[in-house]
């Protein structure tokens, strides 16, 4: 907990995760209804003998891991540079992490054989240290979490992690670091993601730096995809994105069954920032 006044406190970052977890007891009850309404469907196909079970998600099951994805988006923000604003304010950005994903996990661990600790600990799993904006965070989670999610399940990258160029400085670099906004480093893959929203309203400044960080990256031998707003604007472009990675990378992406297809446009729609 965090002291703000001698008799007030709040929860801190681990504590809001691991309390929005042990929500999950609550869950089932609300939406027995609708679990049952599922059932109900899948006996009458047995009966009409019809083969195989509804193209119908169960709601509990969705409602489950959709709180575990909300969870972990939260905790890309509490361990990223960036904080969500309040009514009618704008997105903070390069502010300081409140936690990191291991120190959840360790949180988390104090609180054996609970439902609450095995959630929090797949959200630690699942969400990123680094993140710099609400996009970054949107755009890893649906790269990289497993296909049943509704996610591409890529491997994991590194956001906004540094790479240490200095010995290239006034070579082929005009500086000791270059950081991309997702870095697999034994692929020697980059995406860059280049929008006003993480930079403010980037203007020729902004966008050259982009392009020098994107050049060095390139002489060093590492391929890198840029990536716009417009090239994420739908799930059929995002899946071409991660067709692309996934060549890079080196690695097959598992097709989606129909459930799963549905499932993915439901993340893309729980994820995606908001815009206009």
């Amino acid at each position: 907990m965090i002291r703000l006044e001698d008799s007030l406190l709040a929860s801190g970052p681990e504590m809001t995760i691991l309390q929005l977890c042990a929500a999950q007891s609550k869950l089932e009850p609300l939406l027995e209804p609708a679990a049952q309404a599922f059932w109900a469907e899948r006996d009458l196909f047995r009966e009409l003998g019809i083969e195989g079970t509804p193209a119908q998600e169960l709601p509990v099951r969705w409602e489950r891991d959709r709180r575990l994805v909300v969870a972990a988006a939260i905790a890309c923000e509490f361990a990223g540079t960036y904080r969500l604003p309040a009514a009618g304010d704008k997105v903070a950005y390069k502010v300081k992490p409140l936690m990191s994903c291991s120190s959840l996990k360790q949180f988390a661990e104090g609180f054996k054989r609970t439902s609450a600790e095995s959630r929090a600990l797949r959200v630690a799993d699942m969400a990123f240290d680094g993140s710099a904006s609400p996009m970054e965070t949107a755009l890893a989670l649906l790269l990289t979490l497993p296909v049943e999610f509704g996610g591409f399940g890529l491997p994991r990258p590194q956001l906004n992690s540094p790479i240490d160029v200095s010995d290239r400085r006034g070579i082929l670099a005009d500086r000791d670091a270059v950081t991309p906004d997702m870095l697999w480093l034994d692929q020697m893959v980059a995406v860059e993601y280049d929008s006003a929203e993480k930079h403010g309203n980037a203007g020729p400044v902004q966008l050259a730096e982009d392009a020098i960080r994107s050049n060095i990256l390139t002489v060093l031998g590492f391929r890198v995809i840029r990536v716009t707003p417009l090239v994420i604007s739908s799930v059929p472009r995002l899946e071409m994105l991660a067709r692309q990675i996934a060549s890079l990378l080196g690695v097959d992406l598992q097709a989606p069954d129909e459930i799963q297809r549905k499932r993915r446009n439901k993340l893309f729609s729980e994820l995606m920032p908001r815009r206009g």
